[in-house]
C-alpha cells in the first residue's frame, strides 16, 4: 500500500509539474510523458487513459526505486538517485522521438526538474520510513 500511494502521489506531482511548465514556457513535456500512440493498438486512446497508464508506470517505477533504495550514507542515496535521473533524462530523448514531439533545452530542463521532484518525493517518503 505504501508504494501504491507514494507512486500515485509522485506520478501526479510529476504530471502537474510538467503541465505547469508547459503552460508557463510553451513546451511539450506533458504530452511526451503520457503519449503512447507509438504503441500498436494504443493510437487513439483518450488523454485520461494515457494519464492512467502513466500513473501505473509510476507505481511500477516507485516499486523498483523504493525496493532497491540504499539504506546507507547520503552519498550512496545521491548517487542512486542520480542514476535514476540519468535514466529519466535519456527517456526524454527517446519518448520525444517516439511521439514526434520537438525537443528543446527548456523542455529538457522542465523534464529533468519534474523527474527530480518525482525522485525527491519518493526519497522523502523512504527516509520517513527508516
Amino acid at each position: 500500500m505504501f508504494i501504491l500511494v507514494n507512486g500515485l502521489l509522485a506520478g501526479l506531482g510529476l504530471a502537474a509539474m510538467l503541465a505547469l511548465g508547459d503552460g508557463l514556457f510553451a513546451t511539450q513535456t506533458f504530452p511526451v510523458l503520457i503519449d503512447v500512440s507509438y504503441v500498436p493498438g494504443m493510437e487513439n486512446l483518450p488523454s485520461i487513459v494515457e494519464l492512467l497508464i502513466h500513473l501505473l508506470i509510476s507505481i511500477v517505477l516507485a516499486f523498483f526505486l523504493m525496493h532497491f533504495y540504499p539504506r546507507g550514507q547520503a552519498a550512496a542515496v545521491a548517487k542512486y538517485l542520480g542514476y535514476w535521473n540519468l535514466g529519466f533524462a535519456l527517456a526524454y530523448v527517446v519518448f520525444s522521438w517516439l511521439s514526434g514531439t520537438s525537443m528543446s533545452w527548456v523542455g529538457f530542463l522542465i523534464w529533468l526538474l519534474g523527474h527530480l521532484l518525482y525522485s525527491v518525493m519518493l526519497m522523502v517518503q523512504m527516509e520517513r520510513q527508516r
